[in-house]
């Protein structure tokens, strides 16, 4: 675990494998159609190790967006994704609300967010995004008996792993995720679901 933190460490200041990492982004939103998120277009000649020169993008982190502006983020941002885990298996690593901007202007392509910080990425071979497919397939119905088997597969779980042990285990937790309605709804119905009692009503002594 260190050793892959170490690695991810040193890449991240590399600002020349930042430069292809956007590069490679840019190019396979491009080139899988993807409207509505850009990443900035590097200007390579003008990149070393030490910096990194890239097209200038006006917008605000969707960490200070309003709850309407994410919403209405979070239907294409999805997408774009998506399409780097499932079909292109080069995804951003550190997507985190910062990461994202929520430009003040579309751009002339249509789009509205643009990811920054291509420091950390992480590649998916096709095996295991074919195996990831089916835990998602799996997981939204409910076949957890299958899912096991994915997780298998992804090497999250053990091949030897106690089948009847997991299976209700996985059902218990995963149920109330696939019913859907976002983290709040989830942390309500697992808590409904063990009987615990909600911190946010109870009053100091």
């Amino acid at each position: 675990l260190l050793n892959e933190w170490a690695i991810g460490f040193y890449t991240e200041l590399d600002f020349q494998n930042e430069a292809r990492n956007q590069i490679r982004l840019r190019n396979a939103l491009i080139d899988n159609d993807i409207v509505g998120v850009t990443v900035p277009k590097v200007y390579n000649d003008l990149c070393t190790r030490r910096i990194l020169v890239s097209e200038w993008i006006e917008g605000v982190k969707l960490s200070q967006c309003n709850e309407e502006e994410i919403r209405e983020a979070t239907e294409f941002a999805q997408e774009a994704f998506l399409t780097q885990l499932f079909e292109v298996g080069f995804f951003h690593a550190d997507p985190h609300p910062g990461n994202i901007l929520k430009l003040n202007k579309p751009t002339p392509e249509g789009h509205k967010i643009a990811l920054i910080d291509c420091g950390l990425m992480a590649s998916i071979d096709p095996q295991d995004r074919d195996n990831m497919i089916s835990a998602v397939i799996h997981l939204a119905n409910k076949d957890y008996a299958s899912l096991v088997d994915d997780f298998i597969n992804l090497q999250i779980l053990p091949s030897d792993s106690n089948r009847a042990a997991i299976i209700p285990l996985m059902d218990k937790a995963l149920s109330p995720y696939v019913k859907g309605g976002g983290a709040k709804k989830y942390e309500e119905e697992v808590r409904k679901l063990y009987g615990m009692e909600d911190t946010s009503n109870m009053q100091s002594q």
